[in-house]
């Protein structure tokens, strides 16, 4: 019996579970392409590029993708065994709600450690292979498209302007060339009525061959009776022009993989743990290094050796005023010291700025190394909301269980990203931070568990009608004896 409903609710549960994972997956993943389109638009991606990104993408949306997948999953299979009254046999069998959840609760613990080894060993490869592709895209150059009517200025250098192509898109009319590769403005201009534009056998250079044209062209000629150069236009006529522009700049080249290694979100737990130590021991470096600096100014900083020390007895009670300004402060005396002052001001105001740096990147490993088990753990978390949510709705489908469901994760998802900001901005503890979403929600799910396993009267219809029913009695007649009065 009790091997057959393991079987029953595990297998009901495993369905929804992928279906729900897709689905999220995709609103994630148009989330990203929305945000991303105009990068994407016009620059002659290869198809098998883009499906490598999103593909990496959604490889990187897992972690939050997962705890969605199993709150909607449980929150489905929960109310509709339900709604089909098998959880209410279930409980007249001497099952509890907790016990028909057991198998959920076994696999979806794996399915914790499972999302842990994924985000602390395969994550950071697929974060470094994710971010560097989409630098690489984004930096990308537009592909070449000569509009009619407008000047293209793709080419460095140059700016095109056309008035009419044929439909072969090699033949050009009514063609302005402007050479702006010297750097002295539109000092080198080409007209010409007709025109053909090729691709040479490598790709790599743009073939434009100008018929029946003119060029102007401003030279500096050097007067013979002044030094002073000056500039006279020139205009040549030609029956046949070309010029050949390199088009290796519109090529996407890969830019190295090492480079993007640095950033927190590319190290697992134990390169993590292994930099934020390094970060807290150069903070306290730093701050060793800012009191021994200061003690150049600030004598309470200063280590007197104890045989320089001066005997308490020795020292005046009362200092003479008149013996402390018996030297004269000259203006040297002053120079030296305000350019002490701005000296210490300046080394005070980096010495801010280092340390604010460091220990943000002290910070952000914390939490990152944080992400990679609140994560796992809120897997746990949503399945208990969902399966409680399940038994006391008692709905099963795509229709009040989603609704439910995500309006739980809503607030999931807003108490994790504030956490998360509260804590890089140095307002809460890391650990706080970043386990804020769990903290929160692991007591409603509890309760809620324990609620729906006892049959409370608080999750009830019937309750709430009573009430309702009972309220709307007594203002009827508070409200007939004052009429009747």
């Amino acid at each position: 019996m009790l091997k057959r409903v393991d079987r029953v609710v595990l297998g009901s549960f495993i369905v929804p579970l992928i279906i729900t994972f897709g689905l999220t997956s995709f609103i994630f993943m148009m989330q990203f392409l929305w945000k991303y389109i105009d990068d994407f638009v016009g620059k002659g991606l290869e198809t098998s590029l883009l499906f490598k990104l999103v593909g990496l993408f959604t490889l990187t949306i897992v972690p939050m993708a997962l705890p969605l997948a199993i709150l909607l999953a449980s929150t489905m299979v929960i109310g509709t065994l339900g709604e089909n009254n098998e959880l209410t046999a279930y409980k007249t069998g001497g099952l509890s709600l907790l016990r028909v959840m057991g198998s959920l609760v076994v696999f979806t613990i794996f399915l914790a450690f499972g999302a842990f080894y994924f985000s602390n060993n395969v994550l950071p490869k697929v974060h470094l292979k994710f971010y560097s592709l989409l630098y690489d895209i984004r930096k990308q150059k537009p592909a070449l498209d000569i509009k009619e009517g407008v000047f293209y200025r793709g080419i460095s250098g140059f700016a095109l302007k056309i008035h009419h192509k044929d439909p072969d898109n090699k033949t050009l009319y009514g063609i302005m060339v402007y050479d702006h590769s010297q750097g002295k403005g539109n000092d080198n201009v080409v007209l010409a009525d007709k025109g053909d534009i090729a691709l040479s056998n490598t790709g790599e250079h743009l073939i434009l061959t100008l018929y029946n044209g003119k060029q102007y062209q401003d030279v500096k000629k050097r007067s013979s009776t002044s030094e002073e150069a000056k500039s006279e236009q020139t205009i040549m006529e030609f029956k046949q022009w070309r010029k050949i522009f390199d088009l290796r700049e519109f090529k996407m080249t890969r830019t190295d993989q090492s480079l993007f290694k640095t950033h927190f979100i590319m190290y697992n737990a134990r390169q993590l743990m292994k930099e934020a130590d390094s970060s807290r021991k150069d903070i306290e470096k730093r701050i060793d290094e800012i009191r021994l600096n200061s003690s150049t100014y600030f004598s309470a900083f200063k280590t007197v050796p104890d045989s320089v020390k001066v005997k308490v007895s020795s020292i005046p009670n009362k200092p003479d005023i008149n013996n402390v300004f018996k030297r004269n402060i000259t203006q040297n005396c002053l120079s030296v010291g305000l350019g002490s002052l701005q000296g210490l001001m300046n080394y005070t105001q980096l010495t801010v700025s280092d340390l604010d740096f460091k220990q943000t990147n002290y910070v952000n490993y914390y939490c990152e190394w944080y992400r990679k088990f609140s994560l796992s753990f809120a897997c746990l978390v949503l399945l208990f909301v969902g399966c409680a949510m399940g038994a006391i709705v008692r709905k099963g489908g795509f229709g009040m269980p989603i609704l439910i469901a995500v309006l739980y994760f809503v607030l999931f998802h807003v108490l994790n990203v504030t956490g998360e900001k509260l804590a890089k901005s140095l307002v809460i503890p890391p650990f706080a931070g970043m386990w804020l979403s769990s903290l929160v929600l692991m007591p409603v799910a509890l309760f809620l568990t324990y609620k729906a396993n006892n049959d409370s009267v608080l999750f009830r219809s019937e309750w709430y009608t009573n009430i309702f029913d009972g309220v709307k009695k007594i203002i009827q007649k508070l409200f007939n004896k004052k009429v009747s009065a």
